[in-house]
């Protein structure tokens, strides 16, 4: 009988595909009864009459569904019915709750058995709860009807009914009112952390105590106003509790159906249906057995994926995987979007406010169960994963930020703690193409993801359980490795340092955000150990950035450090405190020092810094000569801020600065319109660098690259010579040396250096013009040092020395006569 009924329907429709009312039926079927063809006629006859028989329509009636709204008055639920022979009308009721006005429901429903009509209902005026009322529970089965109905237009308009009234009954309760948001805090947050003093080695994040729930949670919770019971205050309690048993009705019959309406092929419906959903679970109901509905339900609108756990990557194509997995020439597919910061998609939900409104949904059920009954939904724990990961690179923006948000708290809620250790590498990698957005929101949220992921604590393997994902956030490959597929793709060789993009980002929030997170990882995280040299450099660069609040925060991140360095090596640092051995006295530390430094640094953060230097410090100073002006300046701005924590420790590995200072000058005077600036720069880091080092220390360094002296071996030309442009870049570099070197370091010197400037090397016949300007400034300066009125005391304390006046006198003398011969060249 049913097929029948369906071919029958078919044959009803007109050529768009819509279907007839019973009118437009019946005028059909009699117009093909007067056909000229008796098979027609037959057949109009047949399906005129089981029409007629089943009194079928697909055209509801929604305005005669119920006959009284299911929202509630100021004072109490009032009923009007108007009944009559063959007469359904609305109840005619108008009211305003929290800026909602209520949309009356109509009142029957023409397919439905009108048996059970509301005859003996009571008078208006009478107080009825429809969680107890049976004709309101058969009215709302009514509704649920319609919701199930084949005509859009009859769903649309009972979905909107049933909003309207959602919407405003929830807006009565006080638990919706003041529902916890979810804001988890960071596990070494330390509202979550006992200090553990007895083991000063190990990270306090690896022993922290969490509550059964968040303490922000408890907090607002507990500060939910509660009804009085005093004498004024019943009536609201009885609205309060009415609101909510109609509330617990509504769930209990249209949640299922809700459900449904979330795979409709309508965007209308499955827009509204997720708004109630949404709605129904912030009111604090009793859902839980709606659960295992809507979960799959929701799942089933987001791409399929799987975890790989052994790569601990998230995988979107499994043959494609499989075949990365035995050497293919394809990449990684968490490496998707990284160079070309457009991956793609696959994308079920095809509008994208749906999309964002699911995500919303989703963080409504957690919220709703996050205080209470949340173990219920341990079971979805890594569908919710699986599904919310795949929106990281959906191409509508506003759903990247949400899912990262609500990633964030899942990973933080500490009964999921270890599905968050199982996921949390695969998602910190998934978080690190969005870090390169052209977006500030979406980079803030990303990184925010990152953060999350990799301190997820793992207190077994006292560890943060993604910290293996800060070697991809930085690029870093070793010498030797090179993936099968680069030989086929030279996309696939390509590795980017996303940290190095966030800290030069134009933005100063994603600056501060990303100096924020490494701050964390450097003090938090148990085996920071193992990413310290490759983090510090960045937080440096932090120091001298444009931001005051950057640079206060990556200050405050290395003198946090240092007070931990301290604690943990005790040894290191009693010893120079108790002996007062902290420097040489006769430098003045605090004086001098570049911004944004107003004091000396304490001696944990020297330490700390020292200790961590020796394995980026060459790298930095081959950066110095980068192709890049950029990456030039930036190189230099590090190497500033390393001279103030390292002070005397830069001796070390002071031939190699040298050079590499050189060679960054030689550059820049090379370089089409060379920046200035850099120049300045260089010579600034010099000056800073001399107040540390001693000249017994650069000045045979310096002698024969200055001189030209092709024996010393310091050349790497093949005759052993020194080019001109060499030469002027180390006059230049002895002129800073001399500018910022303490006198008396300086003055055991001055006559070697006074006679190198002024010897026929340098401003003789064949030394070039160049050469001869810089060494006669640079002779210039160290006489004015020297000769300086305020330091005379310094100068004749020196001389007074038995044998010093005649080899001053002699030196002197001699560079008289080198300038004399040459005046006249000089003059030229």
């Amino acid at each position: 009988m049913t097929s029948n009924i369906d071919h029958i329907w078919k044959s009803l429709q007109d050529e768009d595909g819509v279907s007839f009312s019973i009118g437009d039926a019946l005028n059909r079927c009699t117009k093909a009864s007067h056909s000229s063809i008796p098979s027609s006629r037959r057949k109009a006859k047949q399906k005129l009459s089981i029409i007629k028989d089943l009194h079928i329509s697909t055209k509801l009636d929604i305005d005669s569904l119920l006959e009284t709204s299911l929202t509630p008055f100021s004072s109490c639920i009032t009923q009007e019915f108007s009944s009559g022979p063959g007469i359904n009308r609305f109840s005619e009721v108008d009211f305003n709750v929290d800026g909602y006005t209520n949309v009356p429901l109509p009142t029957t429903c023409d397919y439905l058995d009108d048996s059970d009509d509301d005859e003996n209902t009571d008078v208006a005026g009478s107080h009825v709860s429809v969680h107890h009322d049976p004709g309101n529970y058969e009215r709302i089965e009514r509704l649920v009807g319609h919701l199930k109905s084949d005509d859009v237009s009859s769903r649309v308009f009972a979905l909107t009914k049933l909003r309207n009234a959602i919407r405003a009954l929830v807006h009565q309760c006080p638990e919706y009112q003041h529902h916890p948001q979810l804001e988890f805090p960071p596990p070494f947050d330390e509202r979550n952390i006992k200090l553990d003093r007895t083991l000063p080695l190990v990270s306090d994040l690896a022993s922290p105590v969490h509550h059964e729930r968040s303490t922000d949670l408890q907090d607002l919770r507990e500060t939910i106003p509660r009804p009085n019971m005093k004498d004024e205050d019943k009536h609201d309690s009885e609205q309060f509790k009415l609101a909510k048993d109609q509330l617990q009705t509504i769930s209990d019959l249209c949640v299922r159906k809700l459900c449904r309406l979330v795979d409709d092929k309508f965007e209308k419906c499955r827009r509204t249906s997720l708004e109630c959903l949404e709605l129904l679970f912030l009111a604090n109901l009793d859902v839980a057995k709606h659960i295992p509905y809507l979960i799959p339900v929701l799942m089933a609108r987001y791409s399929t994926s799987t975890y790989d756990k052994d790569l601990e990557v998230f995988v979107q194509d499994n043959c494609l995987h499989e075949f990365f997995k035995r050497g293919g020439a394809v990449d990684r597919q968490d490496r998707g979007g990284l160079l070309s910061r457009s991956a793609s998609c696959q994308l079920i939900e095809p509008n994208e406010d749906l999309r964002l409104a699911m995500c919303n949904t989703l963080q409504s059920v957690v919220r709703g169960f996050v205080s209470r009954h949340l173990a219920l939904l341990d079971a979805y724990y890594s569908d919710l994963i699986l599904a919310l990961q795949t929106s990281l690179r959906d191409p509508f923006l506003d759903v990247r930020v949400a899912t990262c948000r609500l990633l964030v708290q899942l990973l933080r809620i500490p009964q999921w703690n270890e599905g968050a250790k199982y996921f949390s590498t695969g998602l910190a990698r998934s978080a690190i193409p969005n870090c390169r957005h052209r977006k500030t929101a979406v980079v803030i949220a990303a990184i925010d993801l990152f953060e999350a992921s990799v301190c997820v604590p793992d207190r077994a393997k006292l560890k943060g359980a993604g910290s293996s994902a800060i070697v991809d956030l930085v690029g870093y490959r070793g010498d030797n490795v090179l993936p099968i597929a680069a030989f086929y793709e030279s996309s696939c060789a390509v590795s980017v340092n996303t940290l190095a993009e966030l800290s030069s980002h134009q933005n100063p929030r994603v600056r501060l955000r990303c100096c924020e997170m490494l701050s964390n990882f450097l003090v938090f995280l148990p085996d920071r150990y193992d990413h310290q040299q490759r983090l510090l450099p960045y937080v440096l660069s932090f120091v001298n950035d444009r931001s005051r609040d950057v640079q206060c925060t990556a200050l405050e991140c290395i003198e946090r450090c240092g007070s931990q360095y301290a604690n943990e090596h005790p040894d290191d640092v009693l010893e120079r405190l108790q002996l007062g051995v902290d420097g040489d006295n006769s430098i003045a530390y605090n004086i001098g020092l570049p911004s944004p430094f107003s004091r000396r640094p304490s001696l944990g953060a020297r330490l700390f810094v020292r200790s961590n230097i020796s394995r980026f410090y060459l790298a930095l100073l081959s950066e110095l000569s980068n192709w890049k002006d950029q990456t030039r300046k930036r190189s230099v701005d590090l190497l500033l801020i390393l001279v103030v924590y390292c002070e005397e420790h830069l001796t070390k590995d002071f031939q190699y600065t040298i050079n590499s200072v050189v060679k960054s000058l030689e550059t820049e005077t090379q370089a089409e319109g060379g920046d200035g600036n850099i120049r300045d720069k260089i010579c600034h880091v010099v000056i800073l660098m001399s107040k540390y080092v001693d000249p017994a220390v650069y000045f045979p360094l310096l002698n024969p690259r200055i001189s030209g002296d092709s024996s010393s071996g310091t050349s790497n030309s093949e005759d052993g010579s020194h080019s001109e442009t060499s030469r002027r870049c180390y006059v230049i570099i002895l002129s800073s040396l001399i500018q910022g070197s303490p006198l008396h370091r300086l003055i055991p010197y001055w006559q070697m250096m006074a006679s190198l400037l002024a010897n026929e090397n340098c401003i003789g016949t064949f030394a070039g013009a160049k050469v001869k300007l810089e060494s006669l400034k640079a002779f210039s300066i160290l006489t004015e040092r020297i000769m300086s009125k305020h330091d005379m005391n310094v100068l004749t304390t020196y001389l007074n020395e038995a044998g010093r006046m005649s080899k001053a006198r002699a030196a002197l003398l001699s560079c008289q006569d080198s300038l004399l011969q040459n005046e006249d060249k000089l003059a030229k």
